[in-house]
């Protein structure tokens, strides 16, 4: 076995595993309380009293997705697919791939059970089997340093999108040794194929597109990873938390001398074809 085939091996083993675990807990009953438990995990700032640490960039991404009728999306590296289902349930025409076996199965499944018109499939990033020139979006939570170390799949990126096309993706970045240090403390699991992403790797990578723009976001307010989250409550009201409302104005105010930006611990990547 080529070493390139081990590695997507083992990285799909280790997914196949978490998302039997813990896929399905991430998906209420309803449709709509799905679409509340989203908007709260993945959108709400942390500082407004979000649940995720990861959200704020994830918002502001947002805020660049035009969800229109009959506009197609293909959610990037889906796992088990929460962000097409929520980019289908607000009306996008979604599909989505992933390595992983059993973060399709849920997926599919979900989508039935919502009545989601999304279609998921096991696919590899260097073998994608959409059209060429088919997509006007793809998009992406965490999935680049997964499939930046596959030659292949900038290309398949850069060919099912059409012409114009856009794709946006969250990532953390691995430029600073400081915020590099504190993931040794807050990092739970390592997970099988990740790779750690520099600015320089990232231009690598999407060197075909037209144009790529990386928004940097970050540096301070880097240490809400060691605050505790609250329980996933969604009858609870959300809490802000006014000391890191104050730490991340105190870094969108540093980061305006711009030699700072190259240290940020997060970033948007939006390319254009």
């Amino acid at each position: 076995m080529k070493i390139e085939e081990a590695v997507k091996r083992a990285e799909r083993e280790w997914h196949d595993a978490d998302y039997r675990l813990h896929a399905r807990d991430e998906y209420p009953p309803d449709a709509s309380d799905f679409i509340k438990r989203f908007e709260r995990v993945d959108l709400t700032p942390f500082c407004e009293g979000g649940w995720s640490y990861w959200a704020d960039p994830r918002s502001e991404a947002f805020g660049h997705i035009a969800i229109t009728p009959g506009t197609r999306v293909l959610d990037y590296g889906c796992g088990s697919g929460k962000l097409g289902m929520y980019l289908s349930l607000r009306g996008a025409d979604v599909s989505g791939f992933d390595l992983s076996v059993e973060g399709i199965r849920v997926a599919n499944e979900v989508a039935a059970h919502y009545g989601a018109a999304a279609k998921f499939e096991q696919m590899d990033a260097e073998d994608l089997r959409y059209p060429d020139n088919f997509f006007d979006l793809a998009a992406g939570f965490g999935v680049l340093h997964h499939v930046i170390k596959y030659p292949n799949a900038a290309l398949q990126l850069h060919r099912i999108l059409k012409p114009g096309g856009r794709a946006i993706f969250l990532e953390t970045l691995w430029d600073n040794p400081l915020i590099n240090l504190a993931r040794r403390f807050t990092t739970v699991d390592a997970d099988a194929g990740d790779a750690h992403l520099t600015e320089s790797s990232i231009y690598e990578f999407c060197r075909k597109f037209r144009e790529i723009r990386l928004e940097k976001r970050n540096l301070i307010y880097m240490l809400k990873r060691f605050a505790t989250l609250p329980g996933r409550d969604l009858s609870a009201p959300l809490r802000p938390r006014p000391f890191w409302r104050l730490i991340k104005s105190v870094d969108r105010n540093l980061l305006r001398i711009r030699p700072l930006r190259r240290y940020c611990g997060e970033v948007i990547i939006f390319l254009h074809k």
